[in-house]
């Protein structure tokens, strides 16, 4: 799979230190998906907390494959059985807070069966975890706007920051892809 980008700290807050070299970073596989419905549309995730919205998917546990990972992932995020169609890349980041070096995989996924329930954890439900479902064109439009958030220095929820840009990437990427 295609390496896209990798993110540092001052791409995200270029105010902040980075000290990159100096941390002893530990690795953490993450598996995003852009899930298509049968119109095209793609699925993004938000909450109550902020304003943010982001492809699904999450960590991958320890013994499962990137591809199991994201399936399982979208169906606890977004409801939804999908199928995986097309490796879209890999974005890592490292994340000088949390000593963490993330390795992001992506793949354009296609909805299986219809749109179901949610799944949510304590804290998905708590903090309000919804589901939209847009164009391409909008779910980057949405994303662009992310992106000039953080920018203008709006974004303080840390892991956010890095996966704005992240997302933002990998839905610019599918849309040359298609």
């Amino acid at each position: 799979m295609k390496n896209l980008r990798t993110f540092i700290q001052k791409d995200i807050f270029p105010e902040k230190e980075d000290d990159k070299e100096k941390i002893n970073f530990e690795d953490r596989i993450t598996g995003k998906a852009i899930v298509f419905d049968d119109d095209n549309n793609i699925a993004l995730v938000g909450n109550r907390v902020n304003s943010f919205y982001l492809l699904p998917g999450g960590g991958i546990d320890h013994g499962e494959s990137i591809e199991s990972g994201i399936i399982r992932e979208s169906l606890e995020e977004i409801g939804c059985n999908v199928e995986l169609k097309k490796a879209i890349g890999i974005i890592d980041d490292y994340r000088n807070r949390d000593k963490k070096h993330c390795i992001n995989y992506c793949y354009a996924a296609k909805l299986v069966g219809k749109k179901g329930e949610l799944t949510l954890t304590e804290d998905e439900e708590k903090n309000g975890l919804h589901v939209i479902w847009v164009s391409l064109n909008e779910a980057i439009k949405i994303l662009e706007k992310e992106v000039e958030q953080l920018r203008r220095g709006e974004v303080t929820f840390y892991n956010t920051g890095f996966n704005i840009l992240r997302d933002h990437l990998f839905l610019r990427e599918v849309k040359k892809l298609l």
